[in-house]
């Protein structure tokens, strides 16, 4: 950082080739984002601006972690179940996503979830 700011970069760090960029903004407070589970790839979730929590679900083990800082992000890998909430200070959430948005490649129902990490 200097007198003029600060730059984060994320380049060498991604490990897959990005084919889809998304962001969510102005979060409606109280409400949550996400509520769905990759089944074949990943994206990397990223604070740009305010923060927000991420609760992560593997089917054994629940975790909740806070994006706070624009210069890290967290990595979500397929079969995690995982939504956003409680945003704070305008919080905007970057995502970069290793495949095209295709409704199949979700699943965005607990129950399916569950059952598909059974297996």
């Amino acid at each position: 950082m200097d007198e003029r700011g600060t730059i984060s970069v994320m380049d060498r760090e991604i490990p897959f080739q990005v084919k889809r960029v998304f962001w969510l903004h102005h979060i409606v407070e109280g409400k949550d984002r996400g509520a769905h589970a990759l089944l074949d790839s990943n994206e990397i979730m990223v604070a740009v601006h305010g923060s927000f929590v991420v609760d992560l679900d593997d089917g054994n083990n629940k975790t909740s972690i806070l994006l706070d800082e624009p210069s890290k992000g967290l990595m979500i890998r397929p079969g995690i179940w995982f939504r956003t909430h409680s945003y704070k200070n305008e919080g905007v959430s970057l995502i970069l996503a290793e495949e095209e948005y295709a409704h199949d490649k979700y699943t965005y129902d607990y129950e399916e979830f569950k059952m598909l990490r059974k297996r």
